[in-house]
């Protein structure tokens, strides 16, 4: 059977320096440069043969590659589902040429906190994901959060949740896995994570949280289908195997006369031997990177494919309560209970001039870990966080927004606002927010 899915690299660029990764810093792939719209174009009707159906367009940050709209009406006129899971910090701009090119739109958020933001994502980029979720169902997108839990973040995720609530989006949970050393959730966090994928609006794939239980893959009995269901493509136009984040080997794809020989790579010999080794090798051991996993579950029908199955399931259900709610106006979510409606409501509304602190999720939650308190009129503050915790902090003052804004200047080709900062070590201009936030 060919791969389903696409894992499609973009760039390795980021203007994120997320803690759990290392994709834009890595020293291999800070000179890998992009590649042009037509090699890409050649390389997705390439995957059309080899019967691909899902493309997700990742990085980095998808968002940096400049003819990303151009690739994406391709993608859309060949018939594949596409993909993109984004920061948010940049999708401002970029909305209206994306409108209606993006299937399943994802944005990245695991706090409520600018602080916690800061620290975990290394910018200030909280109030840019806001506006970027209100921007995209204004558009008549229905997009999705993608919260990663870490073992500081999972103890505020109800706060997420309950943002997510608010703005009438669906929050896909899991857990951070272990790739460059990060820390992962001990059982107290999954079990955490297991209360928390009962409420309303919140999906979890139970296939690989049971998978992250039992240990990951195991090479005796690898369950690893990487090769066999993920192809995956690099920025500068080599398929590597067997992974991504394990790839030992970097296979050159070829173009002539406007067609790509991707799809005579994967059926060479050469990787269908690989194939058969997939998930066998030393540093596939506990592997629990779920890029591949979800995938991988596909087949054959055991615990994992069953739990895949459910997990599905309750991700079409939430999918489709939200497609009501926001066509046709209907009220189906059951919100969390507590005094955090107000608070999130000012959140959803204002998100860069509200004075609110983290730990709202401690107010109606028996499973929290600390404790807020309210002052009566909107400002909460909150107490220990335990396990690491957020840090408190609230949404930026002013004197913040403008130290910020004094690091904004202006594209001479555009007209929009850029941040001057690093991709791997090299000055770059990022376009940034047309939106005063």
């Amino acid at each position: 059977m060919p791969p389903l899915l696409a894992n499609y690299y973009l760039t390795y660029k980021c203007n994120s320096r997320c803690t759990y990764c290392d994709i834009p810093v890595k020293p291999e792939n800070i000179p890998i440069k992009e590649t042009s719209a037509e090699v890409i174009i050649e390389n997705l009707a390439a995957l059309k043969r080899l019967g691909v159906k899902v493309v997700d367009f990742t990085g980095g940050e998808p968002l940096i590659y400049k003819k990303l709209p151009e690739v994406l009406r391709a993608a859309k006129e060949m018939g594949f589902f596409t993909s993109i899971a984004n920061t948010g910090t940049l999708y401002p701009n970029k909305a209206k040429e994306l409108a209606g090119l993006i299937d399943d739109l994802k944005f990245s958020l695991s706090t409520i906190d600018p602080d916690s933001y800061k620290k975990e994502r290394g910018i200030n980029g909280f109030s840019r994901v806001i506006e970027s979720i209100k921007i995209a169902k204004s558009l008549g997108e229905q997009p999705s959060i993608i919260a990663t839990a870490t073992p500081e973040s999972i103890w505020h995720m109800e706060d997420v949740i309950g943002l997510a609530q608010e703005l009438g989006v669906v929050v896909l949970l899991g857990p951070v896995f272990d790739y460059i050393g990060n820390d992962t959730l001990k059982e107290d966090g999954i079990a955490e994570l297991h209360r928390l994928s009962k409420y309303d609006n919140v999906t979890v794939n139970w296939a690989f949280t049971q998978f992250f239980l039992d240990g990951g893959n195991q090479i005796k009995a690898p369950r690893c289908r990487a090769i066999s269901s993920t192809i995956v493509v690099s920025p500068d136009d080599h398929l590597l195997l067997p992974c991504y984040h394990m790839h030992d080997e970097r296979l050159k794809i070829k173009h002539e006369n406007g067609r790509s020989n991707l799809d005579e790579i994967w059926h060479s010999h050469h990787v269908q031997e690989r194939r058969k080794q997939e998930g066998a090798w030393s540093f596939c051991q506990g592997c629990t990177i779920w890029c591949y996993f979800e995938t991988s579950f596909l087949w054959p029908p055991d615990k994992y494919f069953f739990l895949n199955l459910k997990s599905k399931a309750r991700w079409g259900k939430e999918k489709l309560k939200q497609y009501l709610e926001i066509k046709h106006g209907m009220q189906l979510t059951r919100k969390l209970a507590g005094n955090r409606e107000a608070v999130l409501t000012a959140i959803s509304n204002n998100p860069l001039n509200q004075p609110v602190k983290s730990g709202l999720a401690n107010s109606g939650s028996n499973g929290s870990k600390g404790n807020v308190a309210s002052d009566g009129n909107g400002n909460v503050s909150s107490g220990n966080g335990g396990n690491g915790g957020c840090s408190g902090g609230g949404i930026p003052s002013q004197a913040d927004v403008e130290e910020e804004q004094r690091r904004v200047g202006a594209d001479e080709h555009t007209g929009l606002p850029v941040t001057i900062g690093e991709l791997g070590g090299i000055p770059v201009r990022i376009e940034g927010s047309s939106r005063n936030n």
